[in-house]
């Protein structure tokens, strides 16, 4: 028996860590990262996986998530490892989670790790996104691409983020690694690569914003539908898959 002011519950040792990159579109992309969190909790618990818990009195599922997703932002690669304390097959663990999951959240691929990986927020480097331009006017593929232009050619993109201490100006420019206009029929969509992480991270709404006011169309009616496709650690230069 535990005496009093004793944790509850011992913290379970791990077998394996199982990432999962998952989807997170439709509805969904207007539930907050916390919301996020415990639907994956809940869904685990409810497909019957073998998830290790934490030790104390409130013991949770042990799980590390890449960087939070803004809300309203769409992802079609989000990235979650769930500690288990039993070995489990890979891709029947997945379907058993699918059948759990809120629709616009899939489980697309997965594997097994050993249990002392790095946590993702730890490992996540870059991202990619795509701004798919619409609204009540044509989109004018000439503003775009001259817009994109002027960005690439900047030495500074100066954005302002509100802070405890104040508001604090940030150089985004060193962070964009990569832009390219994609346009088929009238849609027009901007991808870009950037900073994302604790060394480093560029908002996709300020980036979405710098795009609009670079190519002249702030105030045209056009909106963007952001969705975030990919998320990289670099490894000898080059962007991969964490």
């Amino acid at each position: 028996m535990k005496a009093i002011g004793e944790p509850l519950h011992d913290s379970q040792v791990p077998a394996c860590a199982w990432r999962i990159r998952i989807t997170k579109t439709g509805a969904t992309k207007y539930m907050s990262h916390l919301d996020f969190v415990r639907t994956i909790e809940r869904s685990v618990r409810r497909a019957g996986l073998p998830i290790t818990l934490s030790g104390g009195f409130n013991p949770r599922p042990r799980m590390s998530f890449a960087p939070a997703l803004p809300v309203g932002v769409s992802s079609n690669s989000e990235f979650v490892d769930i500690l288990l304390k039993e070995a489990v097959d890979a891709n029947e663990a997945t379907l058993r989670l699918n059948e759990f999951l809120p629709q616009g959240m899939r489980v697309i691929s997965s594997e097994i790790l050993p249990p002392n990986m790095p946590a993702l927020s730890a490992i996540i480097q870059a991202a990619s996104y795509r701004f798919e331009l619409h609204g009540e006017t044509q989109v004018r593929l000439d503003c775009v691409l001259t817009g994109i232009q002027r960005i690439l050619e900047r030495d500074s993109i100066l954005i302002e983020r509100v802070t405890p201490k104040g508001i604090r100006r940030v150089d985004i420019r060193p962070l964009i690694y990569e832009m390219r206009i994609d346009a088929h029929d009238s849609r027009v969509s901007v991808y870009a690569t950037v900073a994302s992480g604790s060394q480093g991270n560029v908002r996709p709404f300020d980036l979405g914003k710098v795009i609009l006011e670079s190519g002249g169309i702030e105030n045209s009616g056009i909106f963007l539908d952001i969705t975030r496709e990919g998320l990289y650690t670099f490894y000898d230069g080059r962007l991969c898959l964490p």
